[in-house]
């Protein structure tokens, strides 16, 4: 009976590189109205990002 060797599994998966959220001015984002900008891309938050609703819509190019 012959048995085949398992690939061994490394511990731990490769550290990713953290994601650098762009941040905007907050004085300027203080400023910004969210109701005069409508996002039309669709987009949500990733799981790690900090900035609120109001912050996203305000750095956001596309909407």
């Amino acid at each position: 009976m012959s048995a085949k060797a398992r690939k061994s599994k490394p511990a731990q998966p490769p550290a990713e590189m953290p994601i650098e959220w762009p941040r905007a001015d907050p004085a300027e984002l203080a400023k910004f109205d969210p109701a005069s900008k409508v996002c039309n891309m669709n987009c949500g938050p990733h799981k790690n990002d900090p900035r609120s609703h109001a912050e996203r819509l305000f750095l956001c190019d596309d909407c």
